[in-house]
């Protein structure tokens, strides 16, 4: 189903669920596709909320005065609950989004007062890989059982709320940085140049940053690398070409900024979980 978020932006959900009133009180799955600004929870719903980026990248906003507002991608968990929380896609890009809401009673008294710290931020959080895993494989779980009737919601609620719990508590419990006018002009610029031969010398000269300052901030306020958020955008329009063109994999990966074949077939393999030859193959009915 679709709706307007009634701020320029449209939410596909795939919530095909609203079967049975009885599932308003229990935790629901959905992923969002996000064009444009989405309202992510409101205040006073009563709900909480827990989202992990796909794809894409964005900042996300909540009701504490226009600055404030955290940068988001792929592999970022938010926890959300009792304020206001905007999601805004980066550069004009479309980001993915899979996750939970749910009544905040599901939540005990101790992770509430843990995780939902009403002095700090939103949590956002960006674990290792074997932490956005187990994540990551909850969330499908509960997405493939989540509408049935004996579906075991409080149970998946608290191994996700075990393992956000541990990773906030390695993090040190940080509330998210402020936004940064500088990063989020550094990350308009990569998206318009991603197919350039860039790097962090490169950009850090043309913002007249040192490139360890450039790392350590761009680091901390997206919660990623800048070579990661660069391949990131690489590997996005790449899909796009083997999904929409005859270009051989040699052009593709020269089209979108890489320095050698053998660099992209890693990266989209890292990525996508597939060859780019095989995407291909699978995204256009076989035919190569």
């Amino acid at each position: 189903m679709m709706k307007e978020n009634g701020k320029g932006g449209t939410v596909v959900k795939n919530d095909a669920g609203s079967k049975k009133s009885g599932q308003d009180s229990k935790l629901r799955v959905e992923t969002l596709q996000l064009t444009g600004p989405a309202r992510l929870l409101s205040a006073g719903s009563g709900e909480g909320c827990l989202f992990m980026v796909l794809s894409g990248s964005g900042m996300l906003h909540w009701s504490q005065g226009p600055d404030s507002g955290v940068g988001a991608g792929p592999g970022s968990v938010l926890l959300l609950g009792r304020r206001d929380c905007d999601f805004e896609p980066a550069g004009g890009w479309p980001a993915e989004l899979l996750g939970c809401r749910f009544p905040l009673e599901m939540m005990t008294e101790v992770q509430k007062a843990r995780l939902l710290d009403g002095s700090k931020g939103p949590l956002v959080l960006l674990g290792d890989p074997v932490w956005s895993s187990r994540i990551h494989t909850l969330l499908e779980l509960a997405a493939g059982a989540w509408q049935e009737p004996d579906c075991p919601g409080r149970l998946y609620l608290s191994l996700l709320m075990h393992y956000v719990g541990k990773e906030a508590a390695a993090e040190g419990g940080s509330a998210p940085q402020p936004r940064n006018e500088t990063i989020e002009k550094i990350c308009a610029y990569l998206m318009a140049n991603y197919n350039q031969k860039l790097n962090l010398s490169s950009v850090a000269a043309q913002f007249y940053l040192s490139p360890y300052y450039l790392s350590r901030l761009f680091r901390r306020v997206t919660g990623q690398s800048i070579v990661d958020f660069i391949n990131v955008r690489r590997i996005e329009a790449a899909r796009r070409l083997l999904e929409s063109t005859d270009l051989g994999i040699n052009d593709v990966a020269e089209e979108t900024g890489f320095s050698t074949t053998a660099h992209f077939r890693r990266v989209f393999h890292e990525q996508v979980g597939v060859s780019p030859m095989q995407y291909r193959k699978a995204h256009r009915g076989g035919k190569e």
